[in-house]
């Protein structure tokens, strides 16, 4: 009798198959959550800091382009068009894109000396890319005092992918039909450049940024890409020197 309830006892606190399988189960199911939780944060992370880089190249894209478009007398490239073709203008993955030239008076040199103005031009290119996208690349020669290097290069921003800076001028006037419609004011009363967009003083910009690393196909189909239209003028205007 004494030996039936020690087995018996023994018995009641041993653990069943059916209990070992639930909490296998459960294990099983609260590791796939935490496995899922975690990637998911890691993907999440990792998203982050691809966003924050693209962010940051277009920054320094900005930042970069805004200060010497604002900063030079002209622009040597691209030349004017209408603006009624800018829906036609197609934007480059490779190449030259915009040039500026900035110009300053040396006080220490008389006019009419050929080196009374000193100029610094500056050039941005685009280089593709391993990835697809494009290497923005800003050269710059300069004559002006002061400066470390009188000629060097410096990658600016990438993810480039796609690019277009247009100058735009206004419409063409065709004389006849103004002066036939009796409206001959029109021909001197045009709009200031700041006004109508348009003049040889302000720079549009249309650009694509996307991650780095992404395949050409991506790209393509990407839409999460960062697409900004923005313009910046120009301050100044070419010097002279007058006799």
């Amino acid at each position: 009798m004494v030996i039936h309830m020690l087995f018996q006892k023994k018995y009641k606190k041993a653990i069943t198959l059916t209990e070992v399988m639930i909490v296998t189960g459960l294990f099983c199911v609260l590791m796939t959550a935490a496995y899922k939780l975690f990637f998911s944060e890691v993907k999440t992370i990792k998203t982050a800091l691809e966003h924050i880089g693209v962010n940051e190249s277009a920054r320094k894209f900005f930042a970069f382009m805004g200060s010497d478009v604002r900063n030079s007398n002209w622009i040597d490239f691209p030349k004017m068009v209408n603006r009624q073709v800018v829906g036609s203008l197609k934007p480059v993955k490779e190449g030259k894109v915009l040039v500026l030239r900035k110009q300053v008076m040396d006080f220490d040199v008389k006019p009419p000396q050929s080196d009374f103005i000193k100029e610094e031009i500056v050039t941005y290119t685009l280089k593709k890319a391993e990835d697809g996208t494009s290497d923005l690349y800003r050269h710059v020669v300069s004559e002006l005092p002061g400066q470390p290097s009188k000629d060097y290069e410096k990658k600016i921003a990438d993810g480039i992918v796609d690019l277009l800076v247009f100058v735009t001028n206004r419409k063409p006037m065709t004389i006849e039909k103004t002066i036939l419609s009796g409206s001959l004011e029109k021909i001197m009363n045009y709009e200031p450049y700041e006004l109508d967009g348009t003049g040889p003083y302000l720079v549009h910009i249309c650009c694509s940024f996307s991650k780095k690393g992404s395949k050409e196909k991506e790209v393509k189909t990407k839409e999460s890409l960062i697409k900004i239209n923005t313009c910046f003028s120009v301050r100044g205007k070419l010097n002279g020197i007058h006799p």
